[in-house]
């Protein structure tokens, strides 16, 4: 068999720049909380990463805004399509509130400007 594959691998667990690639619209399956999802890409591959329209949100929109040198107190998502920034992706880990499963998504987080934290690529020495 043989299997057409045109996606890029996920990111591995560090810090890498981004440039964001695209921006899609949501509401969260579990309470219908509006959200967006924004695809954040290099090179070597992806990471995707919702963020919802909600008061716990806020403090992560601000440092999305402040590492994209955006400012002001509206985020307009098109305007976030080919900005570059540097993003820390990890793994997390939750309880399904429909199945009290534990599920494990990839996702970004720890919003810096690009040349503001050292990425994954360095040696380990000069890491922080």
């Amino acid at each position: 068999m043989k299997v057409n594959v045109q996606e890029k691998p996920r990111l591995q667990n560090g810090r890498h720049v981004v440039t964001i690639t695209e921006i899609s619209e949501g509401k969260s399956e579990y309470k219908g909380i509006p959200f967006f999802a924004a695809r954040m890409e290099t090179d070597e591959g992806f990471v995707e990463q919702r963020f919802y329209d909600s008061e716990p949100s806020q403090p992560i929109l601000a440092e999305l805004m402040r590492a994209v040198e955006m400012e002001g107190e509206t985020l307009d998502t098109e305007k976030l399509v080919g900005k570059q920034l540097s993003v820390e992706v990890h793994e997390r880990s939750y309880p399904d509130p429909d199945t009290g499963q534990e599920k494990t998504i990839t996702e970004a987080g720890h919003f810096q400007q690009v040349g503001e934290a050292d990425t994954s690529e360095q040696p380990k020495g000069k890491q922080k």
